[in-house]
């Protein structure tokens, strides 16, 4: 089991393959600005996020990842701010990263708006190759990248939302930064595309339907989608019922204590081969938003 993780790990982050350093997360319809930085202020407050999440739980060496994330508009309301902290640990790679997000947003009038997001910032990656253990000990590709690193980030968005519904186009790592660069490796990060929608439709009074997906390109490799259907019960209470293609479903359930509070726990489960030899991942959240500018929250929250 280890040695088949360790070979995940270098193929993953050293010779010649794209490295693939895109956390995962299961509870970003509740918080959009993880994955599209033309998120940033649509929720008109100061809106703080924390979110944990622990994967392939019982696999040794498995992905654990913090994100924590603030973003608000401006007094000018077609301008926003955004900052976010995530530090990812796999195996024996750790990789902690800082950004900054700004948004420009054009109103449509009538709750419709397009809003455009820039986000850039550092990621330090922390290799414990003692950790870590190799068939030959002088195989110089097998130390080919530094053991402390930092690389600068660069990711864009463009997001179209009403007061129901949203579609997003965004790129990751656009700069494609380099892990490593000599004649033994050219390891980098991979640039994702990434699509994301949804719309809500109501059902009755109490109850509303919202389905969803995104999508996720790798350039250069594979296409990974989720397809989610959301209810919303009462204003308060959402449950989702994920499908993730290629790894299995995700379950979870939301809850907003008050206008300004709520929080989240995910769980998935594999139908894969990686079913064997973990019992899924685990995943929390947390958001509360604070009304600024003696402006109002807009309840229901269904994004």
């Amino acid at each position: 089991m280890r040695r088949l993780f360790i070979i995940c790990i270098l193929l993953g982050c050293a010779g010649s393959v794209s490295a693939q350093q895109s956390s995962l997360y299961s509870q970003y319809i509740f918080n959009l600005f993880i994955v599209n930085p033309a998120y940033a202020g649509t929720r008109d407050a100061l809106s703080l996020n924390a979110g944990y999440r622990a994967q392939w739980v019982g696999f040794e060496g498995a992905p654990t990842t913090q994100n924590f994330s603030i973003h608000s508009p401006l007094r000018k309301k077609n301008m926003s701010l955004g900052m976010q902290f995530q530090n990812d640990e796999i195996g024996a790679r750790r990789a902690t990263s800082f950004s900054g997000a700004y948004a420009y947003a054009i109103d449509f009038g009538g709750k419709r708006k397009l809003s455009f997001g820039l986000q850039g910032g550092m990621i330090n990656y922390l290799m414990d190759w003692e950790a870590l253990t190799f068939n030959e000990r002088n195989d110089p590709a097998a130390y080919a990248i530094e053991p402390n690193k930092w690389i600068p980030n660069f990711d864009f968005g463009m997001m179209y939302i009403t007061s129901k519904s949203y579609l997003g186009l965004s790129v990751t790592n656009l700069n494609r930064p380099g892990l490593s660069e000599n004649e033994l490796s050219d390891a980098r990060l991979s640039s994702f595309v990434n699509l994301v929608g949804g719309k809500v439709y109501g059902v009755s009074k109490s109850v509303a339907l919202k389905p969803g997906f995104l999508v996720r390109h790798e350039l250069g490799g594979p296409v990974q989608f989720d397809l989610s259907l959301s209810s919303l019960f009462h204003n308060k209470v959402w449950l989702t019922t994920t499908y993730r293609y290629g790894f299995g479903m995700v379950a979870s359930a939301h809850m907003y204590i008050s206008e300004k509070f709520h929080f989240g726990y995910a769980y998935d489960w594999s139908m894969n081969n990686m079913a064997t030899y973990q019992s899924g991942s685990h995943e929390i959240f947390i958001g509360y938003d604070i009304s600024i500018y003696r402006s109002s929250n807009i309840t229901p929250r269904y994004f």
